[in-house]
């Protein structure tokens, strides 16, 4: 199934956001304790004023919403405590799609 998550930052996370976004990075390329889960998309979410980072976007391909879950759950930046909240749920990827 594909997922879609928008995670939103908690606010003045910024230090610890740059700080921890080169293993996020290198952890969506290779996350060896989630093999079922691809990472079909990624990049940050942009605030208001077009400049601050404000979260994340993902778009994965994982075997259920569980398993989207405990991957975005086991990210860098969710363990370095950067998110607010987020918003995980199915996707029915219509245009675009990779398959």
């Amino acid at each position: 199934m594909y997922v879609v998550a928008l995670m939103t930052d908690k606010p003045g996370v910024g230090d610890v956001r740059r700080q921890t976004r080169p293993s996020y990075r290198a952890y969506l390329r290779d996350h060896p304790a989630h093999p079922n889960v691809t990472v079909h998309h990624a990049g940050p979410t942009i605030a208001d004023d077009g400049e601050t980072l404000a979260g994340v976007m993902l778009v994965l391909e994982a075997p259920s919403l569980d398993a989207a879950r405990a991957f975005i759950a086991d990210s860098p930046f969710a363990k370095a405590d950067v998110f607010a909240d987020g918003d995980i749920r199915q996707f029915d990827w219509i245009t675009g799609n990779p398959s």
